[in-house]
């Protein structure tokens, strides 16, 4: 979801070039007027001020940010379903050339169920002269029904600044998310929320974000906050970016007229969205107790786990995920069986249908992802839980109907461990009713994840090692997708192999390379994805005098580079997935010769609590000749703070030293 419906692209704005040069023909020209702001007449003068470039050490400086949502609807919008008005304003400073050179178009996306009111835009030149923009401005339609407002051939100078006021007709929305920080400062940064006094809503604000003040005028009541300045929030891989920004959240709580109060609840929500997705016709069931039996494995006896996971790969194999139709044969359960294709809606229908011929109890999540805003309690945003789960609570994990590169227990991971409206039918007399209430989503446990090496070295003479490597879980259903995706392209196959086998590309020569369940089937993610290999790897041993180096650290400590430094302050490790890493390195030690460096092959890096979240060890041990070399790695959560985040960090820093390993051989 966006959260932020007007978005000032500047430093990322070169991955919109490609989309801009080839969408160009689709621009159409936009028919802009001004529209009267009331809320700070002031800030667009006729003559303003220039402002002075900021040493803040950013190509660009947030001069001023302002969000406005008014409830206040005049009767023509309103009978057209538009909830609110949004506006907004915004003012950037350029402080150096390379910025400026680089911002060249400016891009302002619309929602789908948002429409333009109005517009005006300008830039600003260090003496202060003033360009008004509104003639460069183009409309550019997005996926999803949305669009961009796109101003092109935009010529800045360091000290220029572009401003902008939007403003926004929004239809069905009640609620939202403001975002007040990125990944520039800020000199100022304030939100307004005005409405009549019968609409009342809740706040929440995020960590270091100042409490709502709340006043009333005239028929309105005014909710507001300001914040000066706003610290930029520099973006990191090891964590979700947007979830940490500072933000404002906000939903109607209730409607008061007179002596009557209407309550928003998720109850309702539950009802609207639960209902359609389990409600099947007669002639459905009919069409589904014909159609069950021709599908073999429903007639057998087998475990409940392996019957949930059995339905889910027989529909995704056998039936096409496809867009919407307007005569609804992609929703309907009969219609979906016949041609085999089916909308998200239809293919939920159709998997809750046959669990349900099948006896086994399903319920629904409805939830949103870790990397965006996630669904409160308390704050009724129906925009926010749009990915739906079927969970399974005979053995509480649950599957995706929709995604179909993922298979049961798992399902996308960034849907995994956060809140969600769970839906759930029960008889209360003879009337049907749904209950609903907020859970945690289901996270698969660590070890299902698992990823393994064997690795034996054949001798120092004869520098060739056989490998054998397992991935179940979350790492086996990604390399089956990817596979899947290969199909027969040989290169393709080669650029997995080459992700996949330990060493780098150049240190090693596969000479035999074979894989076993490499794609989705019948068999189940806890059945491993295997990869056999025998590598040939010369230049890793040397021969110095009476030593023998054996380079061991690309094998034991892997080749993607680690980080030890870790986020700041309150900011989390946020992994993919809960996993268990294991590796078995054995090497044969020839006859006359010793270990120097035994003590550099061994580490324990531990979680001292009660449930222990993480934790690396390494130790070898030497069976007559043959030297064994063990490592174990885990994870048992997605979300590390704390002191669980420091030892992360050590867990890296012992990585970053194992890639540099030797094992030195000394001749007696």
């Amino acid at each position: 979801m966006k959260s932020e419906n007007s978005v000032l692209s500047l430093a990322g704005m070169k991955k919109w070039a490609l989309l801009l040069t080839v969408a160009i023909i689709a621009m159409l020209p936009c028919s802009l007027q001004a529209q009267v702001n009331g809320y700070f007449p002031d800030l667009w003068k006729e003559k303003p001020t220039p402002h002075a470039i900021t040493s803040t050490g950013y190509p660009y400086t947030v001069l001023d940010y302002r969000i406005v949502r008014d409830f206040n609807v005049n009767r023509a919008d309103k009978a057209n379903n538009y909830t609110h008005y949004k506006t907004i304003y915004k003012s950037v400073l350029v402080n150096t050339q390379a910025a400026a050179d680089s911002l060249t178009q400016l891009i302002m996306t619309i929602e789908s169920n948002e429409e333009l009111r109005g517009l005006r835009i300008r830039t600003i030149s260090p003496d202060g002269q003033t360009k008004d923009l509104n003639n460069q401005v183009r409309m550019l339609p997005l996926n999803d029904a949305r669009k961009a407002l796109v101003v092109n051939n935009l010529v800045l100078q360091p000290g220029a600044e572009i401003a902008y006021e939007l403003s926004l007709k929004v239809a069905w929305d009640y609620a939202g998310t403001e975002i007040l920080q990125s990944s520039l400062s800020s000199d100022h940064v304030s939100f307004l929320l005005v409405a009549p006094k019968e609409l009342e809503f809740r706040f929440k604000t995020s960590p270091g974000v100042p409490a709502i003040t709340d006043s009333t005028g005239g028929i309105s009541r005014y909710y507001r906050l300001n914040m000066q300045p706003v610290p930029a929030l520099k973006g990191d891989d090891r964590y979700y970016f947007l979830p940490q920004l500072q933000r404002v959240d906000f939903a109607l709580k209730q409607v008061v007229d007179g002596k009557d109060t209407t309550r928003m609840t998720w109850q309702q929500f539950g009802d609207d969205n639960y209902i359609p997705f389990v409600a099947i016709s007669k002639a459905e069931f009919k069409q589904l107790e014909k159609e069950l039996p021709k599908w073999n494995f429903t007639q057998q006896r087998m475990p409940t786990p392996q019957m949930i996971y059995m339905v889910e790969q027989f529909i995704k194999t056998n039936f096409t995920l496809t867009a919407p139709t307007e005569t609804g044969e992609t929703i309907d359960i009969i219609s979906i069986l016949k041609s085999r294709r089916a909308e998200k809606t239809g293919m939920i229908r159709l998997m809750n249908a046959v669990y349900y011929m099948l006896n086994i109890p399903t319920q629904m999540l409805f939830t949103s992802a870790r990397d965006s805003i996630l669904p409160d309690s308390q704050m009724v945003n129906r925009q926010l839980p749009r990915n739906v789960l079927l969970y399974f609570p005979q053995v509480q994990q649950a599957l995706s109907p929709t995604d179909m590169n993922t298979r049961f227990p798992c399902y996308p991971s960034l849907w995994a461990g956060i809140p969600a409206l769970r839906c759930r039918d029960t008889l209360i007399g003879q009337e049907s009713k749904v209950l609903t209430d907020f859970v945690t989503t289901p996270i698969v446990p660590y070890t299902l994840s698992n990823i393994t090496l064997d690795a034996t070295l054949k001798s120092i003479t004869e520098p060739t090692w056989e490998v054998k490597q397992a991935f179940g879980g979350y790492p086996a259903a990604n390399i089956k997708h990817a596979f899947g995706m290969a199909n027969n392209d040989t290169e393709a196959k080669f650029r997995l192999y080459n992700a996949l086998l330990p060493f780098e590309p150049g240190v090693r020569k596969p000479t035999a390379v074979t894989t076993e369940n490499e794609l989705f089937n019948n068999r189940m993610l806890d059945k491993p994805m295997r990869l056999n290999s025998t590598l040939n790897t010369p230049s890793l041993i040397e021969n110095k005098n009476t030593q023998v180096i054996i380079h061991l650290g690309q094998l034991l400590g892997g080749t993607i580079a680690t980080d030890a430094d870790m986020p700041p302050g309150n900011l989390p490790v946020q992994i993919a997935f809960p996993y268990y890493q294991e590796k078995r390195v054995n090497i044969p030690i020839p006859e006359g010769y010793k270990i120097l460096n035994k003590g550099d092959f061994s580490a324990d890096i531990n979680d001292s609590g009660n449930q222990p979240a993480l934790g690396y060890k390494m130790r070898c041990e030497q069976e007559g000749n043959m030297l064994h070399i063990f490592i174990v790695e885990w994870y048992k959560q997605m979300d590390l703070n704390g002191t669980q985040k420091n030892l992360f960090g050590q867990i890296q820093q012992q990585i970053s030293k194992t890639q540099h390993l030797d094992l030195v051989l000394q001749k007696d």
